[in-house]
């Protein structure tokens, strides 16, 4: 019981250690000096940030060949999804094939020794492999989805604020770079797309194709919806802020709607821990004494 304890101990500490890894290369350091510089006014947060150190770039490059997209479809693919998850580094693609080599390889090593004290070794060779193998890819989905909900989440906020700078004499161009200087503590997902949007029409780019870009390059509905926006007020000459105003108005009903709607879903969702775990315990101490008494009847003896 001791040794399986250790081993199970060994394997969770492994897969930690290769997760913190995986994301400390991916994402690299928090700028801890990223509030401070604000108070004090020294310039906004770089949105690149650091990568991590030559040794373990050159670990996942050289592990990720194996498992490197083939064609450029797999490759845009991958790409795109990267960018959904708000991954621009550019060795986040090898990173990401690279942990699922040593995914796979540290699975079938934990399996191999689990099964010299379990036995069975293809069963646990296999199994924990292939988690090792899809643990990258389950990570990237996660990210995915949860930046997906904080930009669901901060765009109400950003649009009030674009309103505001709008009516108070900004540009468009100077309402998002505000704006995402303003929420880059609050919602750094929002603030981080409104300042690659923003660079994108310094370096030359027409606004219109920066906004279209948004939209494409994070996939959310609601950035997809803000920049056709953008771009029909700018084409008819409509008023900006009060486009603005009303499109705040419609996300907030879209996310009131959805929110009910998530609330309807609960009931059938309770349905399956109802009749797993509560009905049978409500069985046994409604009738579990009466089925004592019965089994010590004399009717039964």
């Amino acid at each position: 019981m001791n040794d399986t304890v250790i081993l199970l101990t060994s394997a969770f500490a492994s897969i930690a250690a290769l997760t913190y890894w995986v994301s400390t290369l991916l994402l690299g350091d928090e700028d801890q000096g990223k509030l401070r510089s604000r108070l004090i006014g020294r310039g906004k947060a770089s949105v690149e940030k650091k990568a991590g150190t030559p040794l373990l770039q050159q670990l996942g490059q050289a592990a990720s060949k194996p498992f490197m997209p083939s064609s450029r479809e797999k490759v845009s693919k991958m790409q795109s999804e990267l960018r959904r998850a708000g991954i621009y580094s550019t060795s986040a693609m090898r990173t990401i094939q690279g942990a699922k080599f040593i995914g796979i390889s540290l699975g079938a090593i934990l399996g191999y020794v689990i099964s010299l004290f379990l036995g069975d070794l293809m069963l646990y060779v296999s199994v924990i492999g292939l988690i090792g193998y899809m643990s990258p890819t389950i990570w990237l989905k996660l990210k995915v989805k949860g930046n997906q909900s904080e930009l669901e989440l901060g765009l109400a906020d950003a649009m009030d604020l674009m309103v505001v700078c709008v009516e108070a004499g900004l540009t468009m161009d100077a309402a998002m770079q505000r704006v995402g200087e303003e929420l880059a503590l609050v919602h750094p997902a929002i603030s981080r797309e409104f300042g690659i949007a923003h660079m994108e029409t310094r370096v030359g780019l027409a606004r219109q194709e920066a906004l279209k870009n948004l939209g494409l390059r994070t996939g959310n509905a609601s950035l997809i919806s803000l920049s056709a926006m953008l771009n029909q007020a700018d084409r008819f000459g409509t008023s900006i802020a009060q486009a603005l105003r009303i499109h705040a108005e419609s996300l907030r009903l879209a996310r009131h709607h959805k929110a009910e709607e998530s609330a309807a879903k609960s009931a059938v969702k309770l349905s399956f821990p109802l009749v797993l775990f509560i009905f049978p315990a409500t069985f046994i101490v409604l009738l579990g004494p009466t089925v004592i008494e019965v089994m010590n009847s004399p009717l039964m003896k």
